[in-house]
């Protein structure tokens, strides 16, 4: 793909170009959301839900394009996608392949060099909050 800026008027779009089948939870999730200015973030976390469902059921190959696609927003995104992809996406890939009792490594280990940074410094993030938290519990009142 050639480089074009990315940014909300295009982001979906090119999703939906590079994944088909998210086209139906696509539709699913425009019903739901009514907004006429619906933040690109909402749009990124059902991607997000997508991707946490195929990264699950293992299929190699569509592992691979959504590492693809995560460096391309990275690399291609405007501040608001390269920001709503760290932060939703990724963040979404951690927490819902968790939860399914799958290993994160399905997806990490395909990440580009851009996408693995981001994923790094998000693992560094929830570790410390994680540690705060464990470290600071708050009293109770």
């Amino acid at each position: 793909m050639d480089y074009i800026q990315i940014d909300r008027t295009n982001c979906m779009e090119i999703i939906l170009l590079e994944f088909p089948a998210f086209g139906t939870q696509w539709d699913e999730h425009l019903e739901s959301w009514h907004l006429p200015d619906r933040p690109i973030a909402l749009d990124i976390a059902a991607f997000a839900d997508f991707a946490v469902e195929t990264i699950c059921l293992g299929v190699n190959i569509e592992i691979d394009r959504l590492a693809e696609i995560t460096e391309l927003m990275l690399l291609q995104g405007d501040s608001v996608i390269e920001y709503a992809w760290k932060t939703m996406f990724l963040e979404q890939i951690a927490i819902g392949i968790n939860r399914r009792g799958f290993s994160v490594d399905r997806f990490t280990h395909k990440l580009q060099p851009l996408g693995f940074d981001r994923w790094q410094a998000l693992d560094r993030h929830i570790h410390t909050t994680i540690g705060e938290i464990r470290s600071n519990p708050r009293s109770p009142r």
